[in-house]
């Protein structure tokens, strides 16, 4: 790993102080079977790469008949890392969207994980990574995006009105009358029809 890439690593950390920043390292295994721990039968070079919560950060990887597995790794850059994020998602696509194709799962002050090796064969030339993180914490001030009306509405006018059903419906109908035909809609399973 170059030095300059570590000096440009710490002089961002205190810029994103609350901010989820982890050191990401993708390896090619030979002989390592899915579900296995990494071993140290390495092809090519490890690639490095920075992942926030924000981006979707890809990772260059090396394919050929002699690798059999990836593994990757990871160590917070910043504190806050593994206080606000639950895992680095590890996808096939550009976009991190969908499930991720691999996981490091963490728990609030793990500051390092890893991967078992898990199949090359989704991915084209890059692992794609993000830090899947809690949302922003806007609620924290009792305020979660909302324009600061309160979650009931202020009087019965503003209350959608519902057609009114009669209290007790079998009063009005002898209890031996045939029932009026379901037609298996959801007014009907509620009685309404």
């Amino acid at each position: 790993m170059s030095t300059l890439f570590v000096a440009s690593t710490l002089c961002l950390a205190p810029a994103v102080y609350g901010y989820g920043v982890a050191e990401v390292t993708a390896r090619a295994h030979a002989d390592c079977h899915p579900e296995d721990p990494p071993n140290d039968r390495l092809i090519g070079d490890p690639q490095d790469a920075v992942a926030t919560e924000d981006t979707c950060e890809k990772i260059e990887v090396k394919h050929g008949f002699d690798i059999d597995a990836y593994s990757v790794s990871m160590v917070d850059i910043t504190k806050d890392t593994s206080d606000r994020c639950h895992a680095l998602g590890i996808y096939a696509n550009e976009e991190c969207m969908g499930l991720p194709n691999a996981l490091i799962p963490f728990f609030p002050g793990d500051t390092q994980g890893e991967t078992r090796c898990f199949k090359d064969t989704p991915f084209d030339k890059y692992l794609y990574v993000r830090l899947l993180c809690d949302a922003d914490d806007k609620d924290k001030d009792g305020k979660d995006g909302k324009d600061g009306s309160p979650d009931q509405p202020e009087s019965e006018a503003d209350k959608s009105e519902a057609p009114e059903a009669p209290a007790d419906a079998s009063a009005d109908t002898p209890a031996d009358a045939p029932a009026a035909p379901s037609s298996g809609g959801l007014l009907s399973s509620l009685g309404l029809w």
